[in-house]
Order: structure tokens, then C-alpha cells, then sequence
């Protein structure tokens, strides 16, 4: 708006009409001209400050509705790790019972198989140690039958 603008009757808004009436000033005034200068650079940095505003809204909104949705997906999370927290709180017992039907089975078997062997082994561990008992019998009557011999020749030289 220009002052020229300003400076009309019919351009007045109805916020300075009462002001030009009460304190009687003259459209021509330059105090008049003043006060309708400052009245539309109040308007307009109204306006500027209304569209800032919404601005600020639409973006302070869009940032609420993300923390939001952070906050539903945080109450998700924590719900998911107390159920993990539980459960990693059974896992020691429900692995081992796991590991026990699992290892059951296979330990039986080998048990097993090593009791078989031991009894099909025993017989010959046996005869092992009746072996090395004749070895040891048969090295203490060679010593003996030798030592005579020795002590027979040494008599008779």
C-alpha cells in the first residue's frame, strides 16, 4: 500500500477510523500518515508472523506424530524384550533338557558297545595275563636252572 493509499477514506481499515475521529487528526496530518504507516507494517508482519506460525505448526505436527510413533515402536520393543528376557531366563533349564534327549540316546549306545567289548575283550585280557605270568615263570626257572649250572661248574672247576 502506498501512502497516497493510506491517506484515503475508503482505504481506512475500521481499527484507525476511531483513532483519526477520536484524537480529530487531518487525513493530511503527518502524524496520520505515521500512524497508517505503522498500523500496515503491523498487518503485515502479522501476517508474516501467522504464516510463520502455521509453519511451525505443520512442522512441530509432523515432528509430534513421528515421536508418536516412536514411542508406540519403544512400547513394542520393550514388550518384545521381556519376552526375550524370560525366555533367555528358561533357556538354561530348557536347553537342558534338550541336551539330555539329545545326548541320552547316543551315551546309552556307547555304554553299551563299551560293555560288550569289555566282555568279549575279557577272555583275552585274561590269557594276556596268564601269558606274561608264564613269561615271568618261565624267566625265573631259566635264572634258577642257570645259576645252578653256573654254581655246578663253578664246583666242579
Amino acid at each position: 500500500m502506498t501512502p497516497e493509499e493510506l491517506l484515503q477514506a475508503e482505504n481506512l481499515p475500521p481499527e484507525l477510523e476511531w483513532v483519526a475521529t477520536h484524537h480529530r487528526l487531518n487525513p493530511d496530518d503527518p502524524v496520520y500518515l505515521l500512524i497508517a504507516w505503522h498500523w500496515h507494517r503491523v498487518k503485515s508482519s502479522e501476517d508474516t508472523l501467522q504464516a510463520a506460525i502455521v509453519e511451525l505448526k505443520t512442522a512441530l505436527d509432523a515432528r509430534i506424530e513421528a515421536l508418536a510413533d516412536a514411542a508406540d515402536a519403544i512400547a513394542g520393543v520393550n514388550a518384545v524384550l521381556t519376552e526375550v528376557r524370560q525366555e533367555m531366563a528358561n533357556r538354561p533349564a530348557v536347553l537342558g533338557k534338550e541336551l539330555e534327549n539329545q545326548l541320552r540316546q547316543p551315551v546309552t549306545d556307547a555304554v553299551a558297545q563299551l560293555k560288550a567289548m569289555e566282555q568279549s575283550l575279557g577272555p583275552v585280557a585274561r590269557s594276556f595275563r596268564i601269558v606274561r605270568h608264564r613269561e615271568l615263570l618261565a624267566a625265573l626257572l631259566t635264572g634258577a636252572a642257570l645259576g645252578a649250572l653256573g654254581a655246578m661248574i663253578l664246583v666242579k672247576s
